[in-house]
């Protein structure tokens, strides 16, 4: 029984995700927006689009696509599931070339818990140490409070139903699940720059009942976050980006066969770790060692950060002030800086703020721009006649 459980679980993630892209659609009438395409516009006033890819790092596949304006910057991965919550999900930011409009879907958020006395769901840095559900309009409540914005106002998705029908259509007696959205606007300063910025909620909870075991939930909540200067957001390019994220069906059929793969091999040979049974190959295990300590920084930091303000009640939402002139939501922004690998490193000598890989503990600059980044504090390349090195400062 338990391995029908667990197939019927990996159907749901597939499902989900499928569900999830383009959830949080486009802005409703009365927000800070025109009222937006109905279709994917053939281009964009800014002079054209580009198609950009989302490469999952352990199956080296394209994994998901989406369509930008063509001089925008974008970064994007494709994250594992927890061991509270199974399925991969795409984390990615496209921003103009200033960087003063774009769109980010943060890292997901998961946690478990259990009413069994028998079984108790996998803790640690994957899962949020929560034990109850918690409405989307919640969850935007202690995002407001993470970020440290100004709240503006609700809105509302008028996706909102559809979605909850589309989470609704997979339930059977072995597990259910249902969906929640919530929208709100929120303002902060970069500089001198006002910025409206929209955050977008989608929870999904599920609930397992697993035979001899007992009622098993679980929660997922995805937050998307969209930011124009005042008076400039562009409802046309913020719906068109979303409705144009695709999943690779090659990949999603790859992914599902070796979740399946693994599942049944755990079944036969009784094994506890999905990594015994893996896919062999170097590569993709070194892969997974990489992807694995990437998404544990980052779900601890979001972890810590989540729940430090939940204990705070939230006290920053709806605050009638702004909490700070340059907020720049930079927690959030860490959050994205991990699951992408990249670490804020500041020149102590110019005060300029660059981005390297997260996997290298220290970055090293010369006087010609060269980096050199290391995990080994003594190799100082001063001294070996290739210029005036200068030790980069981490920062958050």
């Amino acid at each position: 029984m338990k391995k029908n459980v667990n197939k019927v679980t990996a159907l749901m993630a597939v499902a989900i995700t499928a569900c999830i892209v383009g959830c949080h659609g486009k802005a409703s009438a009365g927000a800070d927006s025109s009222a937006g395409a109905a279709q994917v516009p053939v281009s964009y006033a800014s002079g054209g689009t580009k198609t950009v890819t989302i490469t999952d790092p352990i199956l080296n596949m394209t994994a998901y696509t989406l369509t930008i304006p063509a001089n925008w910057v974008f970064s994007g991965t494709v994250i594992q599931g927890s061991s509270c919550a199974t399925g991969p999900f795409p984390v990615f930011r496209a921003s103009s070339p200033n960087g003063l409009m774009g769109i980010k879907e943060l890292p997901r958020l998961d946690w478990a818990w259990s009413e069994s006395s028998v079984y108790k769901p996998k803790g640690g840095a994957g899962c949020m140490n929560l034990k109850q559900e918690m409405s989307a309009a919640d969850v935007l409540k202690y995002m407001v409070g993470v970020l440290k914005v100004q709240y503006v106002r609700d809105d509302v998705n008028p996706n909102r139903e559809k979605f909850q029908q589309s989470v609704a259509s997979h339930n059977n007696s072995a597990m259910t699940s249902h969906g929640d959205q919530a929208r709100g606007w929120v303002r902060y300063n970069i500089h001198n720059i006002v910025i409206d910025e929209r955050l977008d909620v989608s929870l999904i909870c599920s609930t397992n009942n697993i035979v001899m075991i007992g009622r098993q939930h679980s929660c997922s909540a995805y937050v998307g976050r969209t930011w124009a200067p005042q008076g400039k957001w562009d409802d046309d390019i913020v719906t068109s980006i979303n409705k144009s994220l695709v999943i690779d069906q090659q990949w999603n059929a790859q992914w599902y066969g070796r979740v399946m793969k693994q599942l049944t091999a755990m079944q036969e040979a009784g094994a506890q770790r999905v990594e015994a049974i893996a896919d062999a190959g170097q590569r993709q295990r070194n892969a997974e060692f990489t992807s694995f300590q990437q998404a544990q920084a980052m779900r601890q930091q979001q972890s810590d950060d989540f729940i430090h303000n939940l204990q705070a009640n939230g006290e920053q939402f709806r605050a009638g002030q702004q909490a700070a002139s340059d907020a720049r939501a930079q927690v959030a922004d860490d959050w994205c800086d991990i699951a992408l690998d990249r670490q804020k490193r500041m020149d102590p000598n110019t005060g300029l703020v660059t981005k390297d890989s997260y996997l290298y503990n220290y970055t090293w600059v010369n006087e010609s721009g060269k980096r050199l980044q290391t995990n080994d504090i003594n190799e100082n390349p001063n001294g070996e006649g290739t210029g005036d090195w200068t030790l980069q400062e981490n920062v958050r």
